[in-house]
């Protein structure tokens, strides 16, 4: 082969090269969302400091909990948590919480968040809790002990917050 038509060869091989590096789109790594839906019931006790001004505790209102944890697929330990409650027993009360988690690993977590009620009087305050996840599949069971104080509200006794002492427990599924 002549020198010419070697360099010739070579020099559109090189191009093409360099057309394809520059034409090629960059490579950005995907950032899905892992969806996991809950519903469940929660009870437990519900404490404040009435006129007699000492704690005292009750047993707090059944209610229907439903919620969904969102979390990237490049971060699974940290994810967000909205749930809605509503407490069936005597009057019906609507509520939700805003949840940050942390999981330390796959089936136990801890989170923080903001809670409240809006109906028909108001509720609001923090929230602290742990996570357990039994794994059945896609599926699986969670457990929930949680403590709540809302200190802000047209609900609230007469000398301090309201206090939630609660346990959750239902079905979670990986959507």
């Amino acid at each position: 082969m002549p020198p010419a038509r070697r360099t010739l060869k070579y020099g559109v091989s090189v191009a093409t090269l360099a057309s394809a590096m520059v034409l090629a789109a960059p490579s950005h790594a995907q950032e899905g969302w892992l969806v996991d839906g809950e519903f469940g019931i929660a009870e437990g006790l519900e404490g404040g400091t009435p006129e007699g001004g000492s704690l005292g505790w009750r047993r707090a209102r059944l209610r229907l909990v439903a919620g969904a944890d969102l979390r990237t697929d490049e971060g699974e330990s940290e994810g967000y948590g909205l749930r809605a409650f509503v407490e069936v027993e005597g009057r019906g009360t609507l509520g939700a919480e805003a949840r940050y988690l942390r999981w330390a690993t796959k089936g136990v977590g801890a989170y923080a968040g903001l809670t409240g009620t809006i109906v028909p009087e108001t509720l609001f305050g923090g929230t602290a809790g742990a996570r357990f996840i039994i794994p059945m599949g896609r599926a699986g069971l969670f457990l929930e002990p949680s403590l709540s104080v809302l200190p802000l509200g047209s609900d609230l006794p007469q000398n301090g917050p309201l206090i939630w002492a609660l346990f959750s427990a239902g079905l979670r599924l990986g959507l």
